[in-house]
């Protein structure tokens, strides 16, 4: 049985669902707000575009509309002891959350960058590095993000919103 089970997981894992498929339709756009918690400062960009620049602790943008695709950079500023920084995007209903892990940003080894191109996104090698806290206070809205910084106290981090970054709450 497991040796008929193994070919199975594996085309399984080759298919595509419909929203991979040539022609299939893009993801709606989803309406909502940042949620951020940093030290000591952050400003979030959205496809080249100045979307917030949140001050030290934890804060929420106006409400705007983010999908699969756009490109988000964050510059990040620490002149303190001590540095954090978490972000998640939530739906104005509620409904749909987007996470941001370590391994969704790269670091960018330019100052200055707003925006990027996926060429550029493929040259940069170093992700994001993850940031293990225990004192800085969590988002108000449960996610899979992750605690992330760049490799200096004054960094940029930047990655592109993907369908495996979205997830739907649970009615």
């Amino acid at each position: 049985m497991r040796h008929l089970l193994l070919p199975v997981f594996a085309l399984m894992l080759t298919l595509r669902c419909p929203a991979q498929l040539p022609g299939a339709p893009e993801p709606a756009p989803i309406k909502g707000t940042f949620y951020i918690s940093v030290d000591d400062a952050a400003t979030i960009y959205v496809n080249g575009q100045k979307a917030f620049s949140a001050p030290i602790g934890e804060n929420r943008s106006p409400e705007l509309e983010l999908k699969v695709g756009d490109r988000i950079v964050v510059e990040l500023r620490n002149d303190t002891d001590g540095r954090h920084f978490i972000m998640l995007f939530a739906s104005s209903d509620g409904q749909t959350v987007i996470s941001f892990k370590q391994h969704d940003f790269k670091i960018v080894p330019d100052i200055g960058v707003t925006d990027f191109t996926p060429e550029q996104f493929q040259q940069w090698t170093k992700y994001a590095k993850e940031e293990k806290q225990k004192k800085a206070k969590k988002l108000p809205i449960t996610s899979g993000s992750e605690f992330i910084w760049g490799d200096l106290d004054k960094c940029i981090i930047a990655g592109p919103i993907t369908p495996h970054m979205i997830s739907q709450k649970q009615r």
